[in-house]
């Protein structure tokens, strides 16, 4: 019976009737010190890469030679390789199917015409799956470019790139040195979400889009590329364009690519930062209204996908360049599947001259990477809009676009898959035992992660304070004037901690003493006055009266003399109370900020209610966790926690949950905060109180100072030592918390 390789030997010597393509161009290029060319397909405006032994054969299809004349005029023009007619043919035939060469057959018409409605065919069911950006075929701009450009040249000079950059990191530097304000002047989500403002968020992303597909094909015309497309693309249900400046591969520098694959973001970020200033320093109107718009599609948009090269879009592309590799993505998709069919299936694939032949792991794990987040950036999206649809009604749309989205992300893959085993002769090629391993290890896998519970550990910021401790405040406003303690030092119950000065109270009991006895005088009077002047008699319980509730006022005021002076309401160890920031009191007495026992306080005003110290046992300490909702639904009473303090890193303290805070907290300590370093995000209120910006609740664990290593005020890391869980419920609890949304 005769082999393939028989029938090729036999065959080998008649004439091909195939042919190169007349209208392919190509363009010398050097990767890693080998030379490569670059083929364009001027029709399909498609790009191929080829070594230079494969481009001679390419060109020795004349459609005049045999085969085993290819063969011997390439071992001849490139010793001492040689090549089999066995992988000739494979090469010829993936030239057919890039559509590169041309052959003489009967039917090739409509062999093509079948390929195009198949290319056609898929080409619908990707927008039908990926209908949060859907591609028109549009037109060809080189004419209206080439008009454009003498206009913006002037753009592309370094003096107008470095003023550029000037502008974007002093935009950036102005949101990070007033990141408060910033945060403050932004609008709430329903606020900003609203059908008014949607319909600007459409008109800005839309132009924007149109200003972003521009910069990319005038920076292609600037460095001497074509740019044959530009269409219309709808962009999460917003019309947009799009520029094709594939053609970009044809220039020989891999950093003037880059830069045409990068002037989309480079021009949204330069106008998101010149946004940045109008909004900055315009009043509230539809000007600032626009131009956080700008800013958030421009900022937002370039971060999530534009500079992202885990998606097609721009940051792709400048990967792809810088690499230069194009078709970046098909081909480690391609690498991925054949890895995983020779690991897992034991299949053995021949060499595709397409595929890179470096780092082919490294590919690999770019396609799962790619995949994973194009998961997360589609459900991000669609449960975004899903919110966005609530307040009106109109779920359903969200739902459809939620269930397109799903289609393309589960069904297609799962239909590539049976279409992969569908193939004749594929499953006789699959070796069992390795199938039947890697089936068995899935199935365990996927039960390792959906049922077996591994220990489950929470983390949170702690901070040390007294387990029994009283926080001493100013009852009575006034100005310190004496202090008669330090922080540190032991007092007893009812001893003076301080005393504060109020001349007004002072003139207020001055003046009630006078009163008082002024009324006394009068009342002791008014019984010798009656006897002369009969009305006399009727005075004497309006003037007692008048005296009760002078002598009442005059106590109390005593009592608030009295209470200027602060004593201790324990027996124990004096702390500072938590810093207070400086307060401007514009006409008033100055506030005093930091603690009450440093010098620079003394003649200070305190109000009601200031923290004045705290004072405990320093041998019955706690740890003061503050966790969120989402932690809180994990801790219970009893369960062991680790604290390491920042001040003691290599000690650990160990002790168990009590209390769990039912109630949200108002404020946290000023050392947790994010603003001193700490781990707590928060937001400063007009008293300078730092409150979570999420809410958050405390949790208390007592601890042992019998060593005496713990102080008030410390800071550091708690490992709360939970129930344990599945690893698919800890996956679902991040996706939970990174997409909080409430549908």
């Amino acid at each position: 019976m005769a082999t393939l390789s028989d029938s090729l030997v036999s065959s080998s010597a008649r004439t091909l009737p195939i042919r190169v393509r007349q209208d392919l161009s190509a363009k010398k290029q050097r990767y890693l010190g080998k030379t490569y060319w670059i083929v364009k397909d001027p029709i399909g405006l498609k790009y191929y890469r080829f070594q230079e032994e494969e481009f001679a054969i390419l060109n020795m299809l004349d459609g005049r030679l045999s085969l085993d004349e290819i063969k011997e005029k390439f071992e001849k023009e490139f010793p001492p390789q040689k090549i089999t007619l066995e992988e000739l043919s494979q090469f010829i035939g993936t030239l057919h199917r890039s559509g590169l060469i041309l052959t003489g057959v009967h039917d090739q018409g409509y062999q093509l015409y079948e390929r195009a409605v198949k290319r056609r065919r898929q080409e619908l069911i990707g927008a039908f799956t990926n209908i949060l950006c859907i591609r028109f075929k549009g037109f060809d701009p080189e004419r209206l470019l080439n008009a454009l450009y003498p206009f913006v040249a002037w753009f592309f000079h370094p003096f107008t790139m470095f003023l550029s950059l000037v502008m974007m990191i002093s935009a950036l530097l102005l949101v990070l040195t007033h990141f408060d304000t910033f945060y403050s002047k932004l609008p709430g989500f329903y606020q900003f979400f609203t059908p008014e403002n949607g319909l600007w968020l459409a008109v800005v992303l839309g132009m924007t889009k149109v200003i972003h597909e521009f910069g990319h094909g005038l920076t292609c015309k600037h460095f001497g590329g074509e740019c044959h497309e530009m269409g219309v693309m709808i962009l999460v249900l917003t019309p947009c364009l799009y520029c094709n400046v594939s053609d970009s591969w044809m220039l020989p520098s891999k950093w003037r690519r880059a830069a045409i694959g990068f002037a989309g973001i480079f021009v949204e970020v330069w106008l998101a930062a010149f946004a940045t200033f109008i909004w900055w320093y315009s009043n509230p109107g539809l000007l600032h209204n626009i131009c956080l718009n700008v800013m958030f599609i421009s900022s937002v948009s370039t971060i999530i996908f534009n500079a992202n090269p885990l998606l097609r879009y721009d940051g792709y592309y400048v990967l792809a360049d810088i690499m230069e590799i194009p078709n970046m993505r098909q081909k480690a998709t391609s690498i991925l599947s054949r890895k995983a069919g020779e690991w897992f299936l034991g299949l053995e694939y021949p060499d595709d001259p397409f595929l890179p032949q470096r780092n082919q792991l490294m590919f690999a794990l770019y396609a799962v990477a790619a995949a994973c987040y194009r998961w997360v950036v589609t459900l991000s999206i669609t449960l975004f809009l899903l919110q966005v649809f609530k307040p009106y009604g109109l779920q359903v749309l969200g739902f459809a676009i939620v269930f397109m989205s799903l289609f393309g992300l589960v069904v297609m893959p799962l239909y590539k898959v049976a279409k992969f085993f569908y193939v004749p002769g594929r499953l006789e090629k699959v070796k069992k035992v390795r199938f039947y391993l890697s089936l068995a290890a899935f199935i365990g896998l996927i039960s390792v992660i959906l049922f077996v519970k591994f220990p489950f550990r929470i983390f949170t910021p702690v901070e040390i304070q007294y387990a029994q401790g009283d926080t001493v405040y100013v009852l009575v406003p006034g100005t310190l004037m004496e202090l008669n303690v330090s922080a540190g030092d032991a007092v007893q119950k009812g001893q003076i901690l301080a005393v504060l000065a109020d001349p007004d109270l002072d003139i207020r009991i001055r003046e009630l003493e006078r009163e008082a006895a002024r009324l006394r005088t009068q009342l002791a009077n008014l019984p010798a006055l009656a006897k002369l002047d009969p009305t006399a008699e009727a005075q004497i319980p309006i003037v007692q009266k008048a005296l009760e509730a002078a002598v009442k006022d005059l106590q109390q005021r005593m009592d608030d003399k009295e209470r200027l002076i602060i004593r201790a309401s324990r027996s124990g160890v004096v702390v500072p109370a938590p810093l207070t920031k400086k307060m401007e009191r514009d006409g008033l007495l100055p506030s005093w900020y930091g603690t009450p026992f440093q010098e620079r306080n003394l003649g200070a005003f305190m109000k009601t209610g200031d923290a004045f110290c705290l004072i405990g046992d320093p041998e019955k300490m706690k740890a003061t966790l503050v966790v969120t909702q989402s932690q809180k639904d994990f801790i219970k009473r009893g369960q062991r926690v680790d604290v390491n303090l920042n001040e003691c890193p290599f000690r650990t303290f160990t002790g168990e949950t009590t209390d769990v805070a039912t109630e949200e907290i108002k404020a946290v300590s000023a050392r947790l905060s994010n603003k001193n370093k700490g781990e707590v995000s928060t937001v400063t209120d007009q008293d300078g109180t730092e409150k979570p910006q999420i809410p958050s609740y405390k949790v208390d664990v007592p601890l042992d100072n019998s060593e005496g290593l713990m102080e008030v005020g410390l800071t550091g890391q708690a490992k709360i030592h939970a129930e344990p869980q599945t690893i698919a419920f800890r996956i679902w609890r991040i996706i939970m918390e990174t997409f909080n949304f409430e549908i």
